[in-house]
């Protein structure tokens, strides 16, 4: 008989991470139910700790995700990344708590000090439903959608045969993100819609760097959800600045 039937394992094994919560996503709405994560999934996670490749962070993340979330009709494809954003805070939070510390150094009098925010607090930015068009001139309009975790992974197989240093794929990612986010394009010969990838990247690459900016400019006012700009403030001196809470290092550690 298996080790694994629940006859022969010890009692305890029924009263471990046994409670679930659930939260609404600010973009699509959905309720999602999941559990905390575990000290196994964190193990896992760990071997990622130094990897640079962001790609693979994200692949990191997705498993996290993928093996605390209950929700059958749950599709992480389908998430804007902005929720997945969400989604990882609500994770981190039933995990590790609703208090993220972090170091700040005073950049006047260079001292240390530790801040606390309460990730509760974080105000959120609806979903706006407008259409976002951004008139490059010239002839062009460009179409832009939020970009989904389905969209995001166009950007791993395009890059798979590239041979690039850490620098160059840096730029690429950045280049290819902000090609995922062009839905359609317009000019007085019609629409192109349906678009590659790599037909939004020529695009990109192809404009003055001013209409390139145009372009990031719309995809930044789109964004929704946690507002994650904090006001520290040094203990020694009184200095205070308004910095982003840093979520990328140690989160769930």
């Amino acid at each position: 008989m298996s080790d694994n039937n629940s006859s022969n394992r010890p009692k305890f094994y029924d009263h471990v991470n046994v409670y679930d919560f659930d939260c609404k996503l600010p973009g699509s709405e959905q309720d999602v139910k999941f559990k905390p994560v575990t000290t196994g999934q964190l193990k896992k996670l760990l071997t990622y700790e130094n990897e640079k490749d962001l790609i693979i962070q994200e692949q990191a993340l997705d498993d996290m995700i993928l093996s605390s979330v209950l929700s059958e009709d749950f599709n992480i494809d389908e998430l804007y990344l902005e929720d997945r954003f969400y989604l990882l805070v609500e994770l981190r939070k039933k995990t590790k708590g609703e208090v993220l510390e972090f170091s700040f150094t005073c950049p006047q009098c260079k001292s240390q000090s530790i801040n606390r925010v309460d990730l509760n607090k974080l105000p959120i930015k609806p979903l706006d439903k407008k259409e976002t068009i951004v008139d490059l001139g010239h002839d062009i309009k460009v179409y832009l959608r939020r970009v989904k975790r389905k969209h995001q992974k166009e950007i791993k197989s395009s890059m798979i045969h590239q041979h690039l240093s850490e620098m160059q794929k840096q730029a690429e990612v950045q280049i290819l993100f902000h090609s995922c986010a062009i839905d359609k394009i317009e000019t007085s010969d019609g629409l192109d819609e349906n678009l590659k990838l790599v037909d939004k990247q020529y695009l990109i690459e192809n404009i003055p760097t001013g209409d390139y900016d145009k372009i990031r400019k719309g995809i930044d006012e789109m964004a929704f959800g946690l507002d994650l700009r904090y006001t520290t403030k040094c203990r020694q001196c009184n200095f205070e600045a308004e910095t982003i809470v840093p979520v990328e290092n140690n989160f769930f550690t």
